[in-house]
């Protein structure tokens, strides 16, 4: 049976997906979206939101980050303020003058690699944020890093995709490719066939689900958390990362000053494979957004590890003791196809013509709408806003991606 049929059929309704379907219809492309569930039911529903410039690794990997961080400006006055984008800034506080100096090693390194980095001391971070504990001693500042509510703009996105065309097809999952003579010439769905000209596979750490066609995609599943507290009267309009996170970048433990114990709480809970990326943030609405607990399942299973939830409000009870009687309004945890480079893959098959692979997004926030509108290029024949050679899906980087614990 045929359900739709399209030039080109998106799998996958979370920001790569929607982002890659709204810039191929802004060319003219008539374009189907296949999603599993609703839009933004994923990994784009379940996270925090955060548009971290400051931990984006020198070279291409920044690069990419900074052309989709200029992307929310365009989608700012497109979608108007539909998903709370704000651009005030992020924090990393600390507490001993040990991580003072690797976050002073941190920062000079930043600075000499064109990255927007201050280093306050303890009176400097409590003015910038006086949510913060007298026992912090001092914090770094990125000018350049953002937030938004990505599920409010995946689907502000959508309907706005929509109005240009789109066709998305939510609760409709796709179950493999229609194929003739080697070639890909559409998807095939639980209600029914899409038959396109292209298929782009947007589908997170469900692109897996291509070994059945014969294609090995080289990611594996990691699983952060979020949680959402109640409102809070403090004044919060900036990220706060504390220093749990710094162990997960490669970055920071090539510091000549890093040490593992430094970056390590009794709260985590290491002997089985979970940490913590300590943040906290605050909504629009005023509520405490926390997290992340963050794990590798060997399945795909999105909900939150016991340890984990415990892990997560152990540690602001720590740093915020007068928040034990706030109430907790909802849990997620998102499920993020880790590469062994923390960079997407956004390649057309060889092995399966007409198909363009785009997944593999650990940073999917700022790496997703620029691959959107990367795909459009590349389909559409366009010159490339930037070069993709680096997002290869042979690229020898992705070689060990069993081995990935470390961005």
């Amino acid at each position: 049976m045929i359900l739709d049929k399209a030039d080109v059929v998106v799998v996958g309704g979370g920001t790569v997906g929607i982002s890659t379907a709204f810039f191929l219809a802004s060319k003219g492309h008539d374009v189907v979206v296949a999603e599993a569930r609703e839009v933004a039911f994923g990994a784009s529903g379940r996270n925090m939101g955060f548009l971290h410039m400051h931990n984006r690794a020198a070279g291409f990997q920044l690069e990419l980050a900074r052309a989709g961080r200029a992307l929310y400006d365009e989608f700012s006055e497109l979608l108007g303020p539909s998903f709370e984008f704000q651009t005030n800034g992020a924090m990393t506080y600390f507490y001993t003058d040990e991580q003072r100096q690797v976050f002073k090693e941190f920062v000079d390194m930043r600075r000499g690699q064109g990255v927007g980095m201050e280093l306050l001391d303890a009176e400097q971070a409590r003015e910038a944020a006086p949510i913060l504990s007298p026992d912090v001693i001092g914090a770094t500042f990125s000018p350049e890093d953002g937030q938004i509510r990505t599920p409010k703009f995946v689907r502000s996105l959508a309907q706005e995709s929509i109005r240009r065309g789109v066709r998305i097809r939510e609760n409709t999952p796709a179950l493999g490719l229609l194929k003739s003579r080697d070639a890909v010439k559409g998807v095939r769905t639980l209600y029914g066939d899409i038959p396109a000209d292209r298929v782009v596979w947007c589908g997170g750490v469900w692109s897996t689900m291509l070994k059945a066609e014969g294609l090995d995609v080289p990611i594996r599943t990691e699983r952060l958390g979020a949680i959402m507290m109640g409102e809070v009267e403090e004044q919060l309009d900036k990220i706060l990362n504390g220093p749990l996170a710094v162990k997960q970048y490669s970055f920071y433990r090539d510091l000549p000053s890093y040490k593992d114990e430094y970056f390590t709480s009794p709260n985590e809970d290491s002997g089985h494979g979970i940490e913590h990326l300590e943040v906290v943030s605050k909504t629009e609405n005023g509520n405490l957004f926390i997290g992340c607990p963050m794990d590798y399942p060997d399945q795909l299973d999105d909900r939150m590890p016991l340890g984990g939830l415990k892990m997560a409000i152990d540690a602001l009870l720590e740093q915020f003791p007068n928040y034990r009687s706030l109430g907790v309004e909802g849990t997620w945890t998102g499920l993020i196809p880790a590469t062994a480079d923390a960079m997407p893959i956004l390649d057309e098959v060889d092995a399966l013509p007409g198909l363009v692979l785009a997944t593999g997004h650990v940073f999917g926030n700022l790496a997703g709408p620029i691959t959107g509108k990367l795909v459009s290029e590349l389909i559409s024949g366009d010159e490339l806003s930037l070069p993709i050679d680096e997002l290869a899906l042979d690229r020898p980087a992705l070689a060990n991606a069993d081995d990935v614990i470390r961005w």
